[in-house]
């Protein structure tokens, strides 16, 4: 007996976005599913960066073929950049009464509106598809030519969530001047993970495979003009 009782609840992210662009791995998100199974523990996956297509399927979880007990949406899921959250429930957890489960950004009726019409647009548009040819141009290209600019370039990502760690060349300093560079060249870079190393690429789902290029071409090069100086 260890003396401490068994959690309600586990909180993962998929895929940690603000953390610095690391995937859980499939097996372990699976052993995780399993476990909280056996002890009756509620898994809860956190995927308002991460759903709505961001990593390909619709959620970041799906890759792993589990269900977790529940799920965060937000951002992405408001369809314009309104203010919109969910949470979703498998259906014998559900013991709200209707209006209990109520906030900031609970829903107003322009942003249902926009969302159900992004996701109409996500299915009309075949996002997932064309999510999964930028992924696959990302996991070519992007290491390559990452390491051309410096061997201490870390790449790692999936879907169109994508981060270049700069920790061990230059850490969060270098990461800062790079970002300025690319603000300077037209292109909004953020910051994130620890020491604030990572440079950040989350572009619209949308984006033309040009466009995508140039984006990428411009962070490499403000990569390196702040590792040269």
């Amino acid at each position: 007996m260890s003396g401490v009782g068994v959690p309600a609840a586990v909180v993962v992210e998929p895929v940690q976005a603000e953390g610095g662009v690391y995937e859980a791995p499939v097996a372990w998100l699976r052993g995780l599913r399993e476990l909280c199974t056996a002890h009756d523990i509620l898994l809860l996956c956190d995927e308002v960066q991460t759903g709505c297509g961001r990593t390909g399927p619709f959620f970041a979880f799906q890759r792993a073929a589990v269900i977790p007990d529940l799920v965060t949406v937000s951002k992405s899921i408001g369809g314009y950049g309104l203010p919109l959250s969910l949470l979703l429930v498998r259906p014998h957890l559900d013991a709200w009464s209707p209006g209990e489960h109520n906030g900031t950004f609970r829903a107003n009726q322009l942003a249902l509106v926009a969302g159900a019409a992004a996701l109409r647009l996500r299915t009309a548009l075949d996002l997932e598809a064309a999510v999964g040819r930028h992924e696959r141009w990302l996991r070519d290209w992007l290491p390559r030519a990452a390491r051309a600019v410096h061997p201490g370039l870390e790449v790692r990502g999936v879907g169109l969530l994508w981060g270049v760690d700069l920790t061990r060349c230059g850490g969060g300093p270098a990461a800062a001047d790079a970002s300025r560079r690319c603000f300077d060249a037209g292109l909004v870079v953020e910051r994130v993970g620890r020491g604030d190393a990572v440079l950040k690429i989350l572009p619209p789902l949308t984006i033309p495979p040009e466009v995508l290029e140039e984006g990428c071409r411009i962070l490499l090069a403000a990569t390196a003009a702040a590792l040269a100086t």
